[in-house]
């Protein structure tokens, strides 16, 4: 039960900080760090479980867009790019796949080399989740106007490559697009809902890349029960934060992020610094 409780409690970090612009990864190692979670919790199969259940978030929450923006796409694939960029479902079809393309490769070849050199840096961590909050507020005061309709390629690759940041521990990687796209001229909610439909295809993609993993490692053994519960938490979690997010943006700043993560930052960092 214990371990049930665990497995929940990171589902709903994962979910919530996934989305938000504070950090998953940060959260996921800070948690465990702070409290002295061993075990099944903080083995790769249930960080994959958590992946698993923010990718059925965020398909669950875009596939409509998603759908209608692929058969934009196929519609006008036959008249050749000029007509796939005439008509703007299918021009951001293809600007986010262009767009993907950084992070999937940094992804594929950079993932565990970041990790195995950053990840229990704490210091380095909270140093970066401190840093960060001060960008997204710079970004924050110099809202734009664009909307998502209006994302050039120039926007799209910039946003791409900011993704790739997100490798970092404490960068968040919902905080480093939006902040890209901020800093591009979009305004609060164009930048969020690229942001969330830009990072389908990695969080997706990343989790089916763990996968082969854990199948070498002999999959889920004898936990498959932690890691639906925390799967389902995350993906639950998650998707209300993408609901929550969108709807938050469009009255409000990023500026509660800012300080909700310079707080934590500052006060990981001092404990960090006292052990």
């Amino acid at each position: 039960m214990v371990e049930i409780f665990q497995a929940v409690i990171l589902g709903f970090i994962q979910g919530m900080t996934e989305f938000l612009p504070i950090s998953s990864t940060a959260h996921l190692i800070v948690v465990p760090w702070f409290f002295g979670w061993q075990g099944v919790v903080a083995s790769l199969p249930f960080d994959l479980a958590l992946h698993i259940g923010t990718s059925l978030a965020v398909i669950g929450f875009f596939w409509r867009d998603w759908v209608r923006l692929f058969l934009s796409f196929l519609r006008n694939l036959p008249g050749g790019t000029k007509k796939i960029w005439q008509e703007t479902e299918s021009r951001l079809f293809l600007l986010l796949a262009l767009g993907s393309i950084p992070a999937a490769i940094a992804g594929v070849f950079l993932e565990n080399i970041v990790e195995n050199s950053f990840r229990k840096d704490m210091v380095l961590i909270t140093s970066v989740v401190i840093i960060f909050a001060l960008v997204l507020y710079w970004a924050d005061s110099r809202i734009g106007k664009r909307k998502v309709e209006k994302v050039t390629l120039r926007d799209s690759l910039a946003v791409g490559f900011a993704q790739v940041l997100a490798l970092i521990p404490g960068v968040s990687r919902s905080g480093i697009t939006i902040t890209a796209g901020l800093l591009a001229g979009l305004d609060r909610e164009a930048a969020t809902r690229f942001s969330f439909l830009l990072s389908t295809p990695i969080i997706v993609g990343a989790s089916l890349f763990k996968f082969k993993d854990i199948i070498k490692e002999g999959g889920f053994g004898d936990h498959f029960d932690i890691f639906l519960v925390g799967s389902l938490a995350s993906a639950v979690s998650g998707w209300i934060a993408i609901k929550f997010l969108l709807s938050f943006v469009q009255k409000n700043s990023f500026r509660v992020f800012v300080v909700y993560r310079l707080v934590v930052g500052v006060a990981l960092l001092l404990v960090t610094i006292a052990r």
